[in-house]
This record gives structure tokens, C-alpha cells and sequence, in this order.
């Protein structure tokens, strides 16, 4: 999911927040289809608590402070040939 032209973040980490919701949603009707993603506890091997609480806090915050901005423009970029 890449922001239209012309939408704030804001208005892009609402749809984007609706759009995990609706992802859920479906999981949780149709657990038969859903893949299972490995995945380890945070802070037990691979990166610590501490890059969570970064990573969430960049993702799920609305400052417009100019580090944040920046880090939020490379969490958007993505391979292009990646559907999601």
C-alpha cells in the first residue's frame, strides 16, 4: 500500500490501519486459509525491545517532526515488483 497523491500521513495510517483491521477480520473468519508466519518473541533473540517500541512508535505516530517524516518515507519504499 503506497500513499495517493496528494493524502497526508495522517490520512495514509488511517487506511492503512482500516485496511490491517480488515485483514484481521478475515483471518479470524477464515483461520483455515490464513499461513502461519514464524516469528520469535520480541527481545528473545534477533532485534530487541527496543527497536519495537522505535519501529511502532515511527509507524503509529502522526508527528510531523522532520526524523520521523524521513523514517516514515523509507518504511514506505518497498521492492517494486512486491504485491501486497
Amino acid at each position: 500500500m503506497r500513499p495517493s497523491s496528494g493524502e497526508s500521513w495522517r490520512q495514509y495510517r488511517e487506511r492503512m490501519l482500516k485496511e490491517t483491521s480488515r485483514f484481521i477480520e478475515w483471518g479470524l473468519r477464515h483461520p483455515e486459509l490464513v499461513i502461519e508466519i514464524p516469528a520469535k518473541p520480541v527481545g528473545e533473540g534477533g532485534f530487541p525491545q527496543r527497536v519495537a517500541e522505535w519501529f511502532w512508535g515511527v509507524v503509529l505516530s502522526d508527528s510531523e517532526d522532520s526524523r520521523l517524516v524521513r523514517w516514515k518515507n523509507f518504511l514506505l519504499r518497498r521492492p517494486k515488483n512486491l504485491r501486497l
